[in-house]
């Protein structure tokens, strides 16, 4: 039980890891300026479309980043319950292997 209690501690972690880089993701990209959309004319247009198109799929991929943490939370989760379910099942073999006056080896 404890391989599954170490895995649920590391999916947590890396769900952390995913939900940090998504609140941060959204300001890596470069400024409207790098695509040229503070130039004059059509340029500029073109230039404030593909940053508004660069920004949409930066929010894209944050948004994907927390579904992907929020179910690693969750596994994480059944992972828990799962152990204490072994667990659980672990105790209450023994008690009955004691209760029939078996070996505990059985």
């Amino acid at each position: 039980m404890d391989g599954l209690r170490d895995l649920a501690v590391r999916l947590e972690s890396a769900a952390g890891l995913l939900a940090d880089l998504a609140r941060r993701l959204p300001y890596a990209g470069p400024s409207g300026s790098s695509f040229g959309a503070d130039g004059p004319g059509r340029l500029g247009e073109v230039g404030a479309t593909l940053h508004r198109q660069w920004t949409a799929a930066l929010d894209d991929r944050s948004r994907e980043l927390l579904a992907t943490a929020e179910r690693l939370t969750d596994t994480a989760a059944a992972l828990r319950t799962a152990a204490i379910g072994y667990a659980d099942g672990d105790v209450e073999a023994y008690r009955r292997v004691v209760r029939s006056g078996r070996p505990e080896e059985a």
